[in-house]
């Protein structure tokens, strides 16, 4: 649990797990920091921090929640994230007055419909495309095209909607699944990080294509259950070359989105394949559709692995920045889906369990939830919303797989 206190109020001993600027949105730490002496008081107040953060131990935590009798503060901190500026925020427009509306549960729940119908033809064209490229038959680029600005589209009018429907997994259509749902993530980090909608048409080409190679190395390969051999995984590399070479006489697939396809494995610290290129040396769309690919990879159940939680993945993923994958690009999608996703199963401090089904990304730790069941594990017979931003009395303690809870979730919930 953490506690929000002036900056006057630190003390030695405290462990400081956020700073905030007046006037400024808090930024959480990935490590708690001992406050160990008056030096370590000094820096902080030099620094111009208005507030802070601290982390409390079970008994600090029952004391405060004792004397406030609010658990507003009482929001616990999550690993990994941090939280961008006012600035940032206004990056994206998703803060702005312009884009926010004035209800925006309502505007994504509108919008949710709508995506539900786009999702569900890019699947298709993705499915005939990555066919017809294993035939050797011509792709219908227009199709694509169209259906890529749709998505672009829907990303536009409310980011969230279309975002969280990359949460929901087939086992069986992984291959087709899997790209629409690298290519929503993808355009949702550059939704976030302002790119225009000509710049947002290309990010979502390449990566809806991303994985277009795949197509032409053999099939044996692709399905293997198992850890590939060297000489496995050196034919599996060239799928990236391959696929460029199979998009190269498309006219709407332009530069940026060919070097996706190219670059999409590449690494931050020139570890990846097959230029072993790094840093900003990489197209920034690949690096952005190359950290979309492996959270979705990460998070879905394929023949060989079961798939992780989000938030395990995006703590795996955030641990990676500046190593594998650009720093801010992570921070951007956890900002983007939230540190508890769209259909993640959290335990609130009540005992009840919940289910997200909208982020605030202002708030990130108080999204809105369906209450699902009550503190015994009895679930509600109808399911009820409330908003954790609003609610003071109600706050996530932590996530929990779906198989964790003794009584049926909704297919929202699973991967």
């Amino acid at each position: 649990m953490m506690k929000k206190i002036r900056l006057s109020e630190l003390e030695k001993g405290m462990y400081v797990c956020g700073v905030e600027k007046r006037g400024m949105s808090p930024v959480f730490l990935v490590n708690d920091i001992l406050v160990r002496s008056d030096d370590d008081l000094t820096r902080m107040s030099a620094r111009g921090y208005a507030h802070v953060y601290i982390s409390l131990n079970e008994k600090e935590a029952a004391q405060h929640a004792a004397n406030d009798g609010d658990g507003a503060a009482g929001a616990p901190f999550y690993p990994g994230t941090e939280t961008l500026t006012a600035a940032d925020e206004g990056a994206q427009g998703a803060e702005s007055g312009k884009d926010n509306p004035s209800d925006p549960y309502r505007e994504f729940k509108k919008e949710l419909a709508e995506a539900e119908d786009i999702r569900h033809d890019a699947e298709q064209v993705v499915r005939d495309f990555l066919q017809n490229a294993r035939s050797g038959q011509s792709i219908d680029s227009d199709r694509v095209l169209e259906t890529v600005g749709r998505m672009v589209d829907s990303v536009i009018r409310n980011q969230d909607a279309l975002t969280s429907l990359a949460r929901l997994k087939s086992f069986d259509d992984y291959t087709f699944a899997h790209s629409v749902n690298v290519c929503i993530l993808s355009l949702a980090v550059g939704r976030h990080l302002g790119l225009e909608k000509d710049d947002l048409d290309q990010l979502g080409l390449g990566a809806i294509l991303h994985d277009i190679g795949k197509m032409l190395v053999p099939g044996d390969l692709l399905n293997k259950p198992g850890r590939l051999s060297e000489g496995e995984f050196t034919v599996m590399k060239k799928h990236t070359e391959l696929g460029k070479d199979v998009l190269a006489g498309m006219k709407c697939v332009k530069e940026p989105a060919l070097r996706v396809v190219l670059e999409h494995h590449e690494r931050f610290d020139g570890s990846g394949y097959h230029m072993r290129l790094s840093g900003s040396g990489i197209h920034l769309y690949a690096r952005i559709t190359g950290i979309a690919d492996v959270y979705d990879a990460m998070t879905s159940n394929r023949v060989y692995q079961k798939g992780m939680r989000p938030e395990d993945a995006l703590k795996r993923l955030y641990h990676s920045r500046g190593s594998l994958f650009d720093p801010e690009l992570v921070e951007r999608l956890i900002k983007c889906l939230g540190v508890y996703p769209i259909g993640t199963c959290v335990e609130l401090n009540t005992g009840e369990a919940a289910i997200v089904n909208m982020i605030n990304h202002s708030h990130p730790l108080k999204p809105r939830v369906l209450l699902i069941a009550d503190r015994e594990g009895l679930p509600f017979p109808v399911p009820l919303e409330t908003d954790l931003k609003e609610d003071a009395g109600r706050w996530i303690v932590g996530s929990k797989k779906p198989e964790e809870f003794a009584f049926h979730i909704p297919a929202l919930c699973a991967n």
